[in-house]
């Protein structure tokens, strides 16, 4: 055996991540977002939210973000995760084509529109048409999350998000909870619109 100070180390040098940080955003299969956005009538973009700007938080400990009220008031947000997780693709080098402002600013629209649409429901002010517009949002809602989701799924290399592709009990509760809120909506809706006319 030589001990020659000057020979390359014949180990990997290489300084792991430090433990317990993980990915920089929230990783979850497209399949298992869908069920989960879907089934909860949207509810479940809480949390979605808060993942991530709490992985991003994680990451970047010298910034101040509070994943709470940025889940909370997310509209005034989605522009600044969706520039975030932009970076991040870029910075792995991936090729990804996808317009992150317009993703989130489509996102913020129907949001909104959706939210506007449920206070004139909720006063009856053009039912039933802003009950079904505020239930059809949902569409443009959760489709430009899935957009933003694919893309914090390639910034961390987990593209098919294979890391949190199987449902948990939690996960099973809260869609038979949000099954059960979709049953109510719906059959509230064909007593007020089918019934009563």
């Amino acid at each position: 055996m030589e001990d020659n100070v000057y020979a390359p180390p014949a180990t990997d040098v290489v300084v792991p991540a430090p433990s317990g940080q993980g990915n920089e955003f929230y990783v979850v299969a497209p399949l298992k977002f869908c069920l989960l956005f879907f089934l909860t009538l949207g509810f479940y973009q809480l949390y979605w939210f808060y993942m991530h700007w709490a992985r991003y938080r994680r990451r970047h400990p010298g910034q101040t973000v509070w994943p709470v009220a940025r889940a909370i008031f997310a509209v005034f947000f989605t522009h600044a995760l969706a520039q975030r997780i932009d970076a991040a693709v870029r910075a792995r080098g991936e090729r990804h084509q996808w317009a992150p402002a317009a993703t989130a600013t489509i996102y913020v629209v129907a949001q909104l529109a959706s939210s506007l649409a449920g206070r004139l429901a909720s006063r009856e002010a053009g039912s039933p048409f802003t009950d079904l517009i505020s239930l059809i949002l949902l569409l443009p809602v959760g489709l430009s999350l899935l957009r933003l989701q694919r893309a914090a799924n390639l910034a961390c290399g987990d593209a098919d998000g294979a890391g949190n592709r199987r449902l948990t009990a939690a996960n099973y509760a809260w869609m038979i909870f949000g099954a059960l809120l979709w049953l109510a909506t719906l059959a509230g809706l064909f007593l007020l619109y089918v019934v009563d006319a």
